[in-house]
């Protein structure tokens, strides 16, 4: 199982000090998530950045990483412009660029985009199909998107960069009509198991979570935020996310703790004890 981390922090040398412990303490990939809109839950360098420029940054900052965008929501964006973007970043990292897309979870970010939030899955759809064209060099003419041939400055990674499907179980039955890796979000191990044996079952490929956790002295598997969280001591943390390796994850994409102080500690406790628990039993890579 590959780990990652989103390196959150409310300013710039907090985020390279996160990013600099996991890559030093073996998490080799470095997440960042897709917002349009304040959210409080992910203020400044918490998740508010553009992403794409962020992780360019980074890609400078630590050229060992293996980087990802988790998830672009393909209706809020210009697909050709988003194209664009992932075909830079391919070449920036040297063909360590993983684009994740989801069709979208906040209402009021598809209305601010000017459209039904109910219309999300269509034009995903068609967005998907534009993304896909364009990492081929191909036109696509669609009822949402055009994306025209022969963008610059092309892809370095033959077929493109890792493209991704993210989200919850519509989406993951897409990557799977699609052939496309899978990647469940805020799903704790036993969210995860029906998904999981649906994915097996039907012979999925790559499967991956983003979930957030937290250190703590008290066990919970639900967050301050509305999503899922996986929160405890480090043996609380050892059991459950080896328990995702159990259930055929192969990539693992963890959010550390719910503000400064706590990611820290979370991180610090990730690549001291979590990592290396893991790697004893064979578990990570």
């Amino acid at each position: 199982m590959r780990l990652g981390l989103s390196p959150f922090a409310s300013r710039r040398p907090a985020v390279e000090a996160l990013a600099g412990l996991a890559v030093e303490g073996g998490i080799g990939t470095l997440w960042l998530g897709d917002g349009l809109l304040h959210n409080p839950d992910f203020p400044t360098w918490s998740g508010a950045m553009e992403p794409c420029t962020e992780l360019a940054w980074l890609a400078g900052r630590f050229p060992s990483a293996r980087l990802g965008l988790s998830a672009a929501v393909l209706p809020l964006r210009d697909v050709t412009w988003l194209a664009k973007q992932a075909m830079t970043l391919d070449h920036v990292s040297g063909g360590r660029f993983v684009l994740a897309v989801a069709p979208g979870f906040w209402a009021d970010e598809s209305a601010a985009r000017g459209f039904d939030h109910a219309e999300r899955g269509a034009r995903f759809d068609d967005a998907l199909e534009g993304l896909r064209a364009a990492f081929a060099g191909r036109t696509h003419d669609g009822p949402y998107v055009h994306v025209p041939a022969a963008l610059s400055p092309g892809v370095l990674t033959s077929g493109g960069p890792e493209l991704w499907l993210a989200g919850a179980r519509a989406t993951m039955e897409r990557a799977l009509d699609r052939g496309l890796p899978f990647q469940a979000s805020r799903a704790s191990p036993d969210d995860l198991a029906p998904l999981a044996r649906r994915w097996r079952d039907r012979g999925g490929g790559l499967l991956g979570v983003r979930i957030r956790v937290g250190l703590d002295r008290v066990t919970s598997r639900a967050g301050g935020v509305d999503w899922q969280a996986l929160t405890g001591p480090v043996d609380f943390l050892v059991a459950e996310l080896a328990r995702y390796a159990d259930l055929g994850v192969a990539d693992l994409s963890l959010i550390p703790g719910q503000d400064d102080d706590s990611s820290r500690a979370t991180v610090e406790a990730l690549v001291g004890d979590v990592v290396p628990a893991l790697r004893n039993q064979g578990l990570v890579e």
